[in-house]
């Protein structure tokens, strides 16, 4: 069960009916809806483009058995010259999965776009830049996350600056919390800085980066997902790796 309530072997199970198959989406996208309202992004981007890969590479090998099951050649493509075979007999249970990825394909897609579209409005509402001089060395660090007066603090490690996909850059970005602490005129970013560095001597000169956001946003949810991306990118492109 995923965290919105749509299962992965929805399509197939408990039973073949487009009508409960109709219901079941809708209520998904209902919640998934209401977590966007909420600014949650996360994990439910994900999700959501899981559902459509899987769909889509369902259908597309439902196309790739049905032209190797094909019957008798009835003539060929005047086109292309290729075979025109009778289609094989299907249950008519197949045709129902054919008729949900129909209807759910274009309704999950406009809910991914909302959701891309939500995250690329967050995170232009987050400021973020380096406290100090930065070190040549910025695979590793620190990230300081600011809500309010409370700041989370995270050390990061990027395994590798070069990635293909959102979701592979994502997670070469590791990230652990250290601590928290309260923003006030003792407490600056500058003293957390210095206080990382007493304490944490394997490091002497490391990054460090801080992060606000002018809206309230979700912490674990979206503030730090989009956090990681954000210095994700900023790292690659100091490396030149950003294509």
């Amino acid at each position: 069960m995923s965290t919105t309530g749509l299962t992965r072997d929805w399509l197939m199970a408990p039973a073949f009916d487009l009508e409960l198959k109709h219901y079941v989406l809708l209520a998904y996208l209902q919640r998934v809806q209401q977590r966007f309202k909420e600014h949650k992004l996360y994990p439910h981007l994900d999700e959501l483009r899981d559902q459509i890969s899987e769909l889509c590479n369902f259908r597309l090998h439902r196309k790739e058995l049905a032209m190797r099951l094909g019957g008798s050649i009835i003539g060929f493509d005047p086109f292309t010259g290729a075979a025109l075979r009778e289609p094989p007999p299907e249950p008519e249970a197949l045709g129902t999965v054919d008729a949900v990825i129909d209807l759910a394909l274009p309704r999950l897609s406009r809910a991914l776009d909302r959701g891309v579209d939500l995250r690329e409005e967050l995170a232009a509402r987050i400021q973020f830049g380096p406290i100090g001089l930065l070190p040549l060395y910025r695979q590793e660090g620190w990230l300081l996350l600011r809500t309010g007066r409370l700041v989370r603090v995270y050390s990061y490690a990027l395994s590798g600056v070069h990635a293909p996909t959102e979701r592979q850059a994502y997670s070469m970005l590791q990230t652990h919390y250290v601590s928290s602490h309260t923003l006030s005129i003792a407490c600056t970013y500058e003293a957390i800085r210095s206080t990382l560095i007493q304490h944490h001597r394997e490091r002497p000169v490391p990054a460090t980066y801080a992060f606000e956001a002018d809206v309230p946003i979700p912490h674990i949810e979206t503030f730090m997902p989009l956090a990681k991306q954000l210095i994700y990118k900023a790292i690659a492109s100091d490396a030149g790796s950003v294509r």
